[in-house]
């Protein structure tokens, strides 16, 4: 071959690489249920930082309004994937036949929620609520609600159960004189403590029957989790990715106080407040407990079973590999 023919040859060849298309992205749909709230952060850094284009993703990322409506997203095909949405819901969806899988946790327990009084009140603590006194949680079947009720319990407290509806609706109720104590989630409302104007009583650190309990979860429509298996692998090696880099960039916490309009004061100290420990994605842990919730809250006419649990943690991947932890599923 001639040295120009051998040059055509090679230039030729370089051209068809460069002419050849990329191979195009998995396009995921995801549902973010719930704003504000810590973890909600990590799905912006995947998709912010590039973690998700890393893993060969085009994730769109999409605000639900509340669990319910954000699982019935991912219910009806219209969502691939939810994020931060209450075990409890996914559970009792699970239990009717809803097309519903976990794929991991968000959150065991709930130390992320405190509870607080105007600075002049006599309450120091949670001990210190008396008969007749408005013990505040959000809405009923809420983990707000689940929390209180464990404290309750836990604490022997005779105040009252008292819906107050979300953060801002709980801070206008107790500053209004309505309640005694009023409920949030950090960092929400930490400007208020900054200010001296409330004083915390108690975290839900002390609901400790929920203590190592997943309490919120990453969860898939089956159908389409069952046909995207290796999507969703990458979808959750993205989101471990991105967890760990939240957790240890100020660049991460300082666009996390720009998007919700908070002082970057008040989420520096967001990852302690919201412990490392207990927001890794695996275990998915506790699902007897919340099965327990489930039937006594009438979520669910009866017990699943044993095999029903293994059921909804779904294993991804090769399931010869997938390992499991004390007593339900998890992705290896």
């Amino acid at each position: 071959m001639s040295k120009m023919l051998k040059s055509l040859v090679i230039a030729a060849a370089g051209s068809a690489v460069l002419a050849a298309p990329a191979i195009a992205a998995d396009k995921v749909r995801l549902v973010n249920s719930t704003k504000v709230v810590f973890e909600t952060e990590h799905p912006y850094t995947a998709l912010e930082e590039g973690i998700f284009k890393k893993h060969n993703l085009d994730v769109s990322v999409i605000h639900g309004s509340g669990g319910a409506a954000s699982l019935q997203a991912v219910l009806t095909g219209s969502q691939d994937i939810v994020w931060g949405n209450g075990v409890l819901g996914v559970l009792s969806a699970y239990a009717k036949g809803a097309p519903v899988r976990i794929l991991g946790s968000n959150i065991r327990g709930v130390p992320d929620l405190y509870w607080y009084v105007k600075t002049d009140s006599p309450i120091k603590s949670f001990k210190d609520l008396k008969a007749g006194q408005e013990f505040a949680y959000s809405r009923p079947g809420s983990t707000t609600n689940l929390a209180a009720i464990y404290i309750k319990e836990a604490l022997k407290l005779p105040a009252k159960l008292t819906s107050v509806g979300g953060p801002s609706g709980s801070r206008t109720q107790l500053m209004s004189g309505q309640v005694a104590t009023g409920w949030s989630v950090f960092p929400l409302n930490k400007n208020l403590l900054r200010e001296g104007k409330i004083r915390i009583i108690g975290t839900g650190k002390e609901a400790a029957g929920l203590n190592g309990v997943t309490i919120r979860v990453i969860a898939a429509n089956v159908n389409w989790l069952n046909k995207n298996r290796d999507v969703a692998k990458r979808m959750m090696t993205a989101f471990k990715e991105a967890r760990a880099m939240t957790y240890t960039s100020e660049k991460r916490l300082k666009s996390y106080a720009k998007r919700w309009k908070l002082n970057f004061a008040d989420v520096k100290s967001a990852p302690q407040d919201t412990p490392a420990e207990v927001t890794t994605i695996l275990p998915v842990a506790g699902l007897d407990k919340i099965n327990q919730i489930a039937l006594e809250s009438k979520k669910i006419k009866k017990l699943l079973t044993a095999a029903q649990l293994k059921e909804l943690v779904h294993p991804m991947g090769d399931r010869k590999s997938t390992r499991l932890n004390s007593s339900h599923r998890c992705i290896s």
